[in-house]
């Protein structure tokens, strides 16, 4: 784990001096080039077996129960009764197997058409949905006219290479619906607007994480409000309704997991081991990220600070706060990174922010040793401490500039 620590750290500096000589002119960056160096680091990771995450083994499962013609959301993989010996290999590899899925039904359509290619075939359905993110990303930062360099951020990422070829995440799939509904959320037309919601409710349906992002796209969409709610709602109702039966106990799964799962959340772990309560530790972190959402949402209306800009600090705030902090949900404030604007100095917070919680593996050298599970303190200082810190020092310095512009009669 250590040396992978080490590649990610290695390759994170390298994409970061990339961005910045591609930025500055010096070195100049053919798209072609950033889209086939891409793929090209993505390809040996679809044939590798998964070592930091075994989610995808839970989507094989209820891939393959779907395709029996049963409810993913009817049995646990502990309860499923089957004699197909390539169901109870998978129901085996489940992590928890005791709990009932928890994954929503946009996942689960996935999964049931993706199981039959098998753990390779559902990985390279997945990168393919990630690099169909990366020409979206390219096409908004020509049209938004920003330099396409800035893709490289997300493209050549460590973490969204490690996170999605590498580990197979469902999240891959939600990007790029999330993506085109930034996209389109703040178009005039109410076809433009009714069609954001509806990608938006694809992306929610697929990973229920942009449920944060909920206030962001209302605000943007401004007027045509309607319009986004009622695309959502036709979306959504042709997702949700063929998985009506048996799906309320999915949400025994997600209760369980929302009151009770924790990893790397180093502020609620200092407010839980401060207070010695977890429900109220998770109270104030979730004020937290409410606090700073909201500044971020009055800076949306006040200075009509772009969509993709405030979904990146939500994100950053979402990371800052959450309790449980999977390293791959650092990959929706990978894709904004680029769209969020500004210069280099603004730029390296947020990214170090995507690189940090791949900290969080180091979890993995005691338990594949021993079996332990433990992630001590230091590892969620660390993924806070960092980025915060380059925060602060990029705020005093633009403060420091800031006062020095000034002539001397406003000082």
């Amino acid at each position: 784990m250590e040396l992978l620590m080490v590649a990610a750290c290695v390759q994170g500096g390298l994409v970061y001096a990339a961005y910045r000589l591609a930025d500055s002119g010096r070195v100049p960056l053919n798209m072609g080039t950033l889209v086939a160096v891409a793929l090209l680091v993505r390809l040996p990771f679809v044939f590798a077996s998964p070592l930091l995450s075994d989610d995808i083994h839970r989507y094989l499962f209820d891939g393959r129960v779907q395709q029996a013609g049963e409810s993913p959301y009817a049995f646990s993989p502990k309860a499923y009764p089957t004699t197909d010996p390539i169901v109870s290999d998978l129901a085996a590899k489940v992590n928890h197997p005791g709990l009932v899925t928890l994954y929503p039904p946009g996942a689960q359509l996935f999964f049931r058409l993706a199981a039959p290619f098998g753990l390779i075939g559902m990985k390279g359905l997945l990168v393919t949905a990630d690099m169909v993110g990366v020409g979206l990303l390219l096409f908004f930062l020509t049209r938004q006219g920003l330099p396409g360099s800035r893709a490289v951020l997300y493209a050549w990422n460590p973490l969204v290479i490690w996170e999605i070829a590498w580990s197979g995440h469902i999240d891959a799939l939600a990007l790029p619906f999330l993506l085109g509904a930034g996209m389109w959320a703040t178009g005039t037309g109410r076809r433009q607007v009714a069609l954001a919601g509806g990608l938006f409710a694809l992306a929610f349906w697929v990973k229920l994480m942009p449920v944060i992002f909920i206030p962001f796209f209302l605000f943007a969409a401004r007027r045509r409000v309607g319009w986004f709610v009622a695309g959502g709602a036709v979306a959504s109702m042709f997702l949700v309704v063929p998985y009506l039966p048996h799906s309320g106990n999915a949400f025994k799964t997600l209760w369980l997991y929302g009151s009770t799962w924790e990893f790397s959340g180093f502020l609620f772990c200092l407010f839980r081991d401060l207070t010695g309560m977890n429900l109220a530790a998770r109270l104030a972190t979730a004020v937290l990220f409410c606090c700073g959402a909201g500044g971020v949402l009055y800076r949306q209306w006040r200075t009509g600070l772009s969509l993709f800009e405030c979904l990146g600090w939500a994100a950053s705030f979402w990371l800052l706060t959450t309790p449980t902090l999977h390293p791959w949900y650092g990959l929706y404030l990978a894709l904004f990174l680029p769209l969020m604007g500004g210069a280099a100095r603004d730029i390296i917070a947020p990214y170090l922010l995507t690189l940090t919680p791949l900290l969080g593996y180091g979890v993995l050298t005691n338990f594949l040793a021993r079996g332990v599970w433990d992630e001590g303190v230091w590892i969620p200082f660390w993924i806070f401490f960092i980025p915060v810190c380059a925060w602060v020092v990029g705020w005093h310095r633009a403060t420091g500039e800031k006062s020095k512009s000034k002539p001397p009669a406003a000082r």
